[in-house]
């Protein structure tokens, strides 16, 4: 194996093909990613890793928050030549299987470009290498990957569907065990199986039938499908919507969706994600795929504030709802609630006593108080401090072209934790624990 750089072809494949490749993966993962053409030398001097021990290794995780990703270009099973991408700033906890799975599809990718010296189709190494990672990854001795990769097109395509007029929400199941979604085997998916009354069978070929995707919301009905992608059920979930107390479990449907069970959905509009068993999921929004792990989520809140889990469930349920909604809106926790006066020039609340993130009567009022303008600040008993608060703006310094709101959130967050929701549905967490907010 030789370093990248020596290889013919490479100087085109940095010019043309890795643009692509480093923006699809830092917004696929998250933080910062670094490029190396020379990676024998470099990762063993910089993490003592000899690469050239085990050829047959791609990944290799030093941290929970740093992996190194090889570019392998592969001759049969000899590997001729590598770069590497140093990914950095974000965290792989439980991300293992996938990083192996991304380093298989680039090692695949790149080894078909050879013979176009890297130069010919140079976007395949971008949101094409994330879709295919995605369905290799979901498809892997369960179903043929490229049904898979149909299901993502379509659901592409749903999401920016409107019916009369309007974008709407819509969901489907792809499973193998049709016997325990109908309650069969002493097996349950945590809701009922109705039969259609035809079956049809998804085909590239066919228009979207929009009339029969609105029929199925996606948060309480979903179309069933079998590998074939032959629809003959619809399933009803239990929980008859998404609440304070149970959010995480209701929005990844942890009864429901289990082994190598695929939930797809269109959330709202131009956004759609494809959750598993794991409960990963991957998010298209904004033009763009991210990986969101709202386990992963609910450890940082639950390590940053030390809160019980009825406050995390009912964080993360407002959060979700406001960004679904495209509401703009700060969050503010602060550990010490006794010195966040210091930031603030107004204050404000309602009524004399607090509302509170975990009172179910209380929902529909936080809505429109948390998405007023201003910062909402809670203790970590859920009790609402202030809300439409103004922030002394004098002592926050913007660094780049970020906005206000979030440099704001970023110095929020060095007293607990802040979470800042845009108006296109983009959601930052941000921590004193971590470098870099989190991108939801």
């Amino acid at each position: 194996m030789i370093d990248f750089e020596n290889m013919r072809g490479s100087g085109e494949f940095k010019k043309h093909a890795l643009p692509y490749l480093l923006g699809a993966t830092r917004r696929f993962f998250g933080g910062s990613v670094k490029f190396d053409h020379n990676p024998i030398n470099s990762i063993k001097h910089q993490y003592g890793i000899d690469i050239l021990e085990n050829e047959r290794r791609g990944v290799y995780i030093v941290n929970s928050t740093c992996a190194i990703v090889l570019g392998r270009v592969l001759e049969g099973k000899t590997v001729v030549a590598a770069f590497s991408l140093q990914i950095t700033n974000t965290t792989f906890t439980g991300l293992e299987r996938l990083l192996n799975v991304f380093e298989g599809v680039l090692a695949i990718t790149l080894s078909h470009s050879v013979k176009d010296k890297f130069s010919l189709k140079p976007h395949q190494f971008g949101d094409e290498l994330l879709e295919l990672t995605i369905s290799k990854f979901f498809s892997r001795g369960r179903y043929d990957y490229r049904k898979f990769k149909q299901l993502v097109e379509l659901f592409h395509k749903l999401a920016n569907t409107k019916f009369e007029g309007r974008n709407f929400t819509t969901g489907l199941v792809l499973t193998r065990s049709f016997y325990a979604y109908a309650n069969k085997r002493d097996h349950t998916r945590g809701g009922a199986l109705l039969p259609l009354k035809e079956a049809r069978k998804l085909s590239p070929i066919d228009p979207i039938d929009k009339r029969f995707w609105y029929l199925a919301d996606g948060q309480t009905s979903y179309f069933l499908a079998n590998p074939s992608l032959e629809i003959a059920s619809a399933f009803l979930a239990n929980s008859s919507r998404q609440a304070l107390i149970s959010f995480v479990d209701d929005y990844t449907l942890s009864k429901t969706i289990k082994g190598g069970d695929a939930l797809f959905r269109v959330t709202s509009q131009s956004e759609y994600s494809i959750t598993g068993s794991e409960g990963i999921e991957f998010n298209f929004k904004e033009g763009q795929w991210r990986i969101r792990s709202l386990t992963q989520i609910a450890n940082l809140i639950r390590s940053t504030l030390n809160v019980k889990e009825d406050f995390i469930q009912s964080l993360l349920y407002y959060v979700f709802y406001l960004a679904r909604r495209r509401l703009s809106s700060i969050i503010w926790i602060p550990l010490d609630a006794q010195k966040f006066d210091d930031l603030l020039l107004s204050k404000n609340s309602l009524t004399t006593a607090p509302f509170s993130l975990l009172d179910e009567r209380h929902t529909q009022t936080l809505v429109r108080l948390l998405s007023s303008d201003g910062a909402s600040i809670f203790n970590t008993d859920g009790a609402l401090l202030s809300y439409g608060s103004v922030i002394d703006i004098s002592k926050v310094t913007i660094n780049g072209v970020k906005g206000t709101g979030e440099s704001v959130a970023s110095i929020l967050a060095k007293n607990g934790l802040s979470v800042k929701i845009s108006q296109d549905g983009t959601i930052k967490m941000f921590s004193a624990k971590l470098t870099n907010p989190i991108v939801i």
